[in-house]
């Protein structure tokens, strides 16, 4: 009926949605169990007596399933339950058997009951900081890094804060470093970005950092120089060109840098012309040097030339040009996104153009889903030609679909 073992030699946070699952579960009339069964079956039920007396005969119990089962009882919502489970658990944990349940425990201490089993966690902490700060679980592993922080060196806070994979943990320790004022230089050259931009502040040389390549990092730069009374743009103009010039110039230039920008949109670097274009996009949003990229190798070049081309027009033709088959699909993405800021009838046509493409299809059904909502509340109508077009894309799709579309363009046909 219940299987056990795969559960023990599963993930031990599973235990936790176990417990919810089999307390929902319709047993039908009949139902057979073993007496080990029976007993995981009681203390997950819906009755707080059968839970009390369940508690008692797992506190002696050695099967592998009664220290989990006991610790979530250790936040049941009945007291008496409570204090029985953990006295219980109590009696059956040592550093070996807890090691291998703190993922649990982690999942546990966030039901609002009280704080019994974060106190159980920082008592046990000091003889199990490896392990707690290695869990799996992401939650469960930043928590354990707070909770550690007074146990730690300076040396490993450091190295947690300029080298874990997890951007939060690195943040929580590198913080804890900058609270005492150490380590200043070592997080603003590795550290998170919120540290970086934090320690950039104790540091005192916002100029050195106006090009670094981390947006965070450039923006409190920026700040830093202007409060001090500089200007960050005359400072990027001064440098050689970079990914954090250009971007820092398109963040703090004017029209008058246009020319510096667009004379890199044929840089061989994708990073170069990405940063190039986004740059254009707010100082010189009027450029026509930024078109030709939409044919870019480089997707992301191309999505940038997406944001700098929306609201601005470009001929449908030339569009559909590039939804030819034989060009790559982050431009033909593209040319469909332009066209579907055209107008509700262009939009249309373009997604049922593309329902049957093999990589677009799922992206023009999607979108098709939402301009069918408002199709009804637009008030102007196609041209013949393009009319024509959608009558004829009709005949492939789903009736349905198919009836209520002609039934739009026939009403067209009398809007103002």
């Amino acid at each position: 009926m219940l299987d056990l073992d795969a559960l023990i030699a599963g993930d031990v946070r599973r235990w936790a949605d176990f417990d919810v699952e089999l307390r929902r579960a319709h047993w039908p009339a009949g139902t057979r169990c073993t007496p080990r069964e029976a007993l995981v079956v009681a203390v997950c039920s819906a009755d707080g007596y059968l839970r009390e007396a369940a508690v008692h005969r797992l506190a002696v119990s050695p099967d592998p399933e009664a220290l989990p089962l006991l610790l979530i009882r250790c936040v049941d919502w009945v007291r008496p339950v409570r204090e029985a489970a953990r006295k219980a658990v109590l009696s059956k944990l040592d550093e070996s058997t807890l090691r291998p349940v703190l993922p649990l425990l982690g999942v546990l201490r966030r039901r609002q009951v009280d704080d019994w089993m974060t106190t159980l966690f920082r008592d046990r902490l000091p003889g199990l900081l490896d392990a707690a700060l290695a869990v799996e679980d992401r939650e469960t592993r930043r928590w354990a890094h707070r909770e550690a922080l007074g146990l730690l060196s300076r040396e490993r806070l450091l190295d947690i804060a300029t080298r874990d994979e997890d951007f939060v943990v690195r943040s929580i320790t590198g913080t804890a470093l900058l609270d005492r004022g150490e380590c200043v230089d070592e997080l603003l050259a590795a550290g998170a970005p919120k540290v970086r931009m934090r320690a950039l502040t104790m540091a005192g040389r916002a100029e050195e950092y106006l090009a670094d390549p981390t947006s965070a990092v450039r923006s409190m730069a920026q700040a830093l120089v202007l409060k001090a009374g500089g200007d960050p743009a005359a400072h990027y103009r001064a440098l050689p060109v970079s990914f954090g010039m250009l971007a820092g110039l398109g963040e703090t230039g004017t029209a008058d840098d246009a020319r510096l920008l667009e004379d890199q949109l044929t840089d061989d670097r994708p990073r170069i012309r990405r940063a190039a274009v986004r740059g254009l996009r707010r100082i010189a949003p009027e450029s026509t040097a930024v078109l030709p990229l939409l044919t870019d190798p480089s997707p992301a070049v191309t999505r940038q030339v997406v944001a700098f081309l929306r609201g601005k027009f470009v001929e449908v033709t030339t569009l559909r040009e590039l939804l030819a088959a034989d060009r790559p699909v982050h431009t033909r993405r593209a040319a469909a996104a332009l066209l579907r800021d055209h107008d509700t009838w262009v939009r249309l046509h373009t997604d049922l153009t593309l329902l049957a493409d093999a990589d677009l299809g799922a992206d023009a059904e999607q979108d098709l889903r939402a301009c069918r909502q408002h199709l009804s509340g637009v008030y102007t109508k196609p041209s013949a030609r393009l009319r024509a077009e959608l009558e004829a894309a009709c005949g492939d799709l789903d009736p349905e679909l198919a009836r209520g579309l002609r039934f739009l363009l026939g009403s067209a046909r009398y809007r103002a």
